[in-house]
């Protein structure tokens, strides 16, 4: 059993040699690149290239860096007549991937590639498949990381268009087109999942040829389009940033007198915003424009800090009866330095002073509880306000970019 396994292994390596001998040494009349030893000759009209993409993994989208990272199998279909056997009875032919270097294959590169690499465990991850009529089959397995520019106008509600553009590196569009397959161009593995976005199911395919002073180059790109789940942020952004806005109007509800207590209260609660501030931001690139989470952000800390300017302005609303009290202090001094004819009646005169001045700092202190009082429903009212037409516009404004980047 093994030495017929043996026979057929070595038929076939046979068999697949004799091939490569005859395409490397045989001309024929062709639209398609033909080899003469090592020289290539390109004659007739430009080769058609089909490729297709099998997604295996798509993640690890940093907007620090704007980039995105993702496993594919890339295949890429051509006809080249040099290659069509009869010799051999199957229908097509499975390679060694060391013939590679014995075919003409298509120079295609990657244009917005940042870093790429093969994988070769256990072996190279490599497909040659030559058929009878010389369709060549090559498919490859690579880990790519592309550039992806990113609009942060909207974060963390925002929708992104990430593309991958295939193109020719020496070839120019005289020599070599490439193209979409017709059905299945992009396919994605039944289980990829992301953790913050999720890969709409549309793919736009389209071409960007690009003009260099080398000539015209052929380009095919598919554009993905992803949309971000705002579930992390709202838990580790939003929800603590609202609860502590909502925290500092419990300064309201505290006696007045109470100035420790206001002042702590009021001082922990800008701290601990300007801290989530700064965290938000801290995975974010440095942008010269305004994002939606800045917005939060900085109205929230605009209202913890009115609400400690809040109780600045109750205290000394409140302080403001003690100026009558020097001036009382002021008016007995000026009495005692008085005639003695008005001796007897300083007394009824002074304590109708004292009633009015008590009778003042009381006003001055309804003054200061009504600007409490006051507080407790115009912040909350405000701050639902805001809620309203911040989630309202950036709602809508997700929904057309969306709408129109599809």
């Amino acid at each position: 059993m093994y030495i017929k396994l043996w026979i057929f292994s070595y038929l076939g390596f046979v068999s697949a040699v004799l091939i490569m001998f005859k395409a490397s040494f045989v001309f024929r009349e062709s639209a398609f690149p033909v080899m003469f030893g090592d020289v290539l000759l390109l004659s007739g009209p430009p080769v058609n290239v089909t490729c297709n993409i099998f997604i295996n993994s798509f993640g690890s989208i940093t907007e620090t860096t704007m980039d995105y990272r993702l496993n594919v199998f890339l295949r890429q279909q051509w006809n080249d007549p040099r290659l069509a056997y009869k010799e051999y009875p199957d229908d097509s032919l499975d390679l060694d991937p060391s013939m590679l270097d014995s075919i003409w294959k298509p120079d295609l590169f990657f244009a917005n590639e940042k870093g790429a690499n093969f994988h070769e465990v256990t072996t190279d991850n490599k497909l040659l498949r030559i058929f009878q009529n010389g369709n060549v089959l090559y498919s490859i397995r690579l880990t790519l990381t592309l550039s992806c520019p990113m609009d942060l106008k909207n974060f963390p509600m925002d929708s992104q268009t990430c593309i991958m553009q295939l193109e020719s590196f020496g070839y120019t569009m005289n020599d070599l087109i490439f193209e979409w397959l017709d059905v299945g161009a992009v396919q994605v593995a039944d289980d990829l999942t992301l953790p913050q976005f999720v890969l709409k199911e549309e793919k736009g395919l389209g071409y960007c040829t690009k003009n260099y002073n080398t000539g015209k180059f052929t380009c095919i790109e598919v554009q993905f389009y992803l949309e971000r789940q705002m579930g992390y942020y709202l838990i580790q952004m939003y929800i603590p940033s609202l609860l502590t806005v909502i925290l500092s109007w419990v300064s309201f509800w505290i006696n007045m007198d109470a100035a420790p207590a206001r002042v702590g209260l009021g001082i922990t609660t800008v701290l601990t915003m300007t801290t989530q501030s700064s965290g938000s931001r801290a995975s974010l690139p440095k942008v010269s424009y305004v994002k939606a989470i800045d917005i939060w952000m900085a109205v929230c800390l605009l209202f913890v800090f009115a609400a400690l300017l809040e109780y600045a302005a109750v205290n000394f609303v409140s302080r403001q009866h003690k100026e009558f009290f020097r001036l009382r202090k002021k008016l007995k001094e000026q009495q005692r330095h008085s005639d003695g004819k008005g001796k007897g009646n300083a007394t009824p005169g002074n304590n109708a002073a004292h009633g009015s001045f008590y009778e003042i700092r009381r006003r001055f202190v309804e003054r200061a509880k009504r600007i409490d009082t006051i507080s407790r429903a115009v912040f909350p009212m405000s701050f639902l306000m805001f809620n309203v037409l911040y989630w309202l516009t950036y709602k809508v404004l997700r929904h057309e970019d969306l709408q129109f980047t599809l």
